[in-house]
């Protein structure tokens, strides 16, 4: 079965806080703009493709029947590329008239198809749902040819109930929310929270000129009336320029706010995501859907300047060049002019690649940019033309492209076969990431290497920024200020810091984030918001940024149709002390999904801090039978038991979680301090030890099993672990009178 990724739909990265505020309570900070020239086209309105056929021949020719032409279309006999009648498991297609019908299960009437999505390598179908909601079939049209598999209908998920976010008809596969701002140009949602519906509208169906170049009426009133169109339409003369307009959609986002104008800062409208868990592998290859931009960033090519257009053709949207060409162009024995520390060599040549010519193992991105296979048929390659490093496979788990062909070797054989061609290989960042995940304080110190290496790329500098919350010791990120505080830097440094001082307290969150309150960029604002709402309760900072709840309330308001949201809204409720705010979130969140494993167990946390244990107890109950093998509820109803003086059967379920999730510091950890309470001390030893090696000089854990040990009158090895975290941080005065107690307990 495929992978369950929604359409090309670019998912929410989760619970945002979108808020711009100052220490100082300045007003919010204005939008940023890659133009000196913002307001020229303030006025300008949309006016269609059509319109620049005219002048733009050339440009307008090669986009005619492109992906981006052809990304949304009216349904008509012929743009459905499916065969009509055709069937598919309980999907049948039809035709009545002039209307082509789809039933998509048994369960549901036939429904006229609305739209088209997509023309290769598969297409999808849109019908209209209750309330204005377009949602867009899980049983997609293969529009490959048949010697690859294709002409075929497929499933891209399995069956899932009514209900379910995942079903056909849920808010996965919502066209309004999940799809439409990438596929069409101008998209205004206009999504109505009081009725729950939708009056969505665009400026046209397809990605057209204007989706990248911006409303376009000025521009052409101006070449009619034979004035200059200088600063009119958007830049697209440079690296920056190309990547802000690609961006909007080829990049893993959330979206803050509509409107954008290619002029303006992709940072002001969207957030993109860093390398996190999930999203990539340990050391940054692509493992979900994450559209390019993640891959780019972390590359020496966009390093040393390689922009989109070297490669691709934006109005056709297709490679310059066939084959290893598209990379000859530059990688060759006469190097190339603009890319000056380039070395000039042969690369395509048994004697680089190791592969005969012409065969697979021969072509460049086969090495240099493994691909991944989405919806089941769609293969896309990393753009982060990364060097093959099987002996990453061995030290972190990670795939590389070597074994991917030659599976029936071993990744040490790969890593010795290409030491032996191209040297030993340098240090690689994936090595200090998968550390600092682990929380090993020894990381601590390369992950700032890394970040204020300016010859690393920024992809790359931003996450390391964003790991320094694992190792818990603010001191690094202090360090760091004058790179993610300066306004001439990248906004991922700074988006980076936002992440990076998780697990800090509350005080020290503020004294290096406050800065970022008033970024240019909605984007770093939004984020150092989020960050700092642990001062919402705070006397004295709590006021500054109660100042920007309205704007924020304002800038939540494009996504309100996601249970997700409302449960961001009700956690910055909650911050502030506004009790019924918060439990009207978290209501509305189950009114658009009532399974929502998160709004459930929310809400159970504000009923026990309401002095409502018992009702939290039911959500928490209601929240396990939803998710029976999901490791959240469990580990929330043991914590509901424990409270109801229920340590038994309350361990029982600590372990269950545990045993769901492994690698969850807070269930392993939460569960040897429920042994130990239980009497079972010598098995809560063992799970701290164990835990600390995966988790090496973590803090906590360290001190919570020195103190296991010394109950235990093993006050030598409780010493040892003590001793251990002063080497980390000699010059903790607290660790040293926890040594000193220990000592004269024995």
């Amino acid at each position: 079965m495929p992978k369950p990724t929604v359409c090309h739909a670019l998912l929410l990265l989760g619970l945002l806080g979108l808020v711009a505020c100052s220490q100082k309570d300045a007003a919010p900070a204005s939008s940023g703009s890659v133009d000196n020239e913002p307001e020229a086209n303030e006025q300008a309105a949309y006016i269609g493709a059509s319109s620049c056929a005219e002048c733009h021949t050339e440009q307008w020719q090669g986009w005619q029947g492109s992906h981006h032409d052809l990304a949304l279309q009216q349904a008509s006999p012929g743009t459905v590329l499916a065969p009509v009648p055709s069937e598919f498991g309980a999907t049948a297609v039809s035709r009545i008239d002039d209307q082509i019908m789809i039933e998509p299960d048994a369960e549901t009437p036939a429904s006229a198809i609305r739209y088209t999505f997509g023309v290769e390598p598969l297409q999808q179908y849109v019908v209209e749902a209750e309330r204005g909601r377009l949602q867009v079939l899980p049983t997609p049209w293969d529009t490959r040819g048949t010697e690859e598999g294709g002409q075929r209908w497929y499933r891209l998920y399995l069956d899932y109930p009514a209900g379910d976010p995942m079903h056909w008809g849920g808010r996965a596969n919502s066209w309004n929310g999940m799809c439409a701002d990438c596929h069409s140009t101008g998209v205004e949602k206009n999504y109505d929270a009081a009725t729950r519906s939708y009056r969505t509208t665009f400026k046209e169906e397809d990605v057209a000129c204007e989706a990248c170049h911006g409303p376009g009426s000025r521009h052409a009133e101006a070449a009619a009336s034979g004035q200059t169109v200088a600063g009119l339409l958007a830049d697209i003369s440079g690296q920056q320029e190309q990547i802000n307009i690609c961006a909007q959609c080829h990049s893993r986002r959330a979206q803050l706010q509509e409107g954008f104008d290619p002029r303006q800062s992709f940072f002001d409208f969207y957030e993109p995501s860093l390398l996190r868990d999930g999203l990539y592998h340990a050391d940054g290859q692509i493992l979900d859907e994450v559209y390019v931009y993640g891959s780019f960033l972390q590359s020496r090519m966009h390093l040393q300047g390689v922009t989109c257009s070297n490669c691709h053709d934006p109005h056709a949207a297709k490679l310059k060049f066939e084959g290893n060409a598209i990379c000859t162009q530059c990688h060759n024995p006469n190097g190339r002019l603009n890319f000056p520390t380039l070395k000039a060599a042969l690369y395509d040549d048994p004697a680089h690649h190791m592969h005969a010519d012409d065969s697979e193992g021969s072509a460049c991105v086969s090495c240099h940019m493994p691909a991944e296979t989405y919806m089941g048929v769609d293969v896309r390659n990393d753009h982060s033309f990364r060097l093959p490093r099987p002996d990453l496979s061995e030290t972190l788990g990670v795939p590389n492209t070597c074994n991917s062909c030659h599976a029936d070797r071993s990744a040490g054989w790969a890593s010795d076969v290409i030491e032996g061609r191209f040297g030993a290989r340098p240090d690689h960042f994936g090595a200090v990431f998968a550390a600092a995940a682990r929380g090993n304080a020894n990381a601590e110190g390369a992950l700032a290497t890394i970040a204020a290496d300016e010859n690393t790329p920024i992809m790359i500098r931003a996450t390391a920024v964003s790991l320094l919350s694992n190792i818990q010791n603010g001191e690094t990120l202090a360090k760091l200020d004058t790179l993610y505080q300066a306004k001439d830097g990248h906004p991922l440094m700074r988006l980076g810091a936002t992440r990076g001082v998780a697990g800090l307290s509350a005080q020290r969150q503020w004294q290096l984030l406050s800065p970022l309150l008033a970024d240019e960029h909605l984007a770093v604002r939004a984020a150092a918001f989020s960050a700092l709402l642990g001062v919402a309760n705070d006397p004295e900072l709590g006021p500054k940024l109660r100042v920007f709840l309205p704007e924020y309330l304002d800038s939540r308001s494009l996504s309100l149709d996601f249970p997700e949201t409302q449960v961001n809204l009700a956690n910055v409720h909650a911050a502030f002390g506004d009790v019924y705010a918060a439990e009207a979130a978290l209501q509305e969140a189950l009114s658009l999904q009532s399974s929502f494993i998160p709004a459930l167990l929310n809400l159970a946390e504000l009923y026990r801090v309401t002095q409502r244990d018992e009702a939290a107890g039911e959500l928490v109950l209601r929240a396990v039978a939803t998710a029976p093998d999901a490791a959240s509820p469990l580990f929330s109803y043991a914590m509901w038991l424990t409270r109801q003086q229920r340590p038994a059967v309350a361990l029982e379920y600590y372990q269950r979680a545990a045993q769901l999730e492994p690698e969850s510091l807070q269930y392993g950890y939460t569960l040897a301090i429920a042994l130990n309470d239980s009497g079972q001390g010598e098995a809560a030893v063992d799970m701290l030890a164990d835990l600390l090696q995966r988790w090496p000089g973590n803090r906590d854990l360290a001190i919570a099993l020195a103190l296991m040990l010394r109950d235990q009158g093993r006050n030598e090895e409780a010493l040892q672990r003590i001793d251990q975290l002063l080497k980390i941080t000699p010059g903790d005065e607290s660790l040293r009178q926890l040594r000193v107690q220990i000592g004269n307990s024995g």
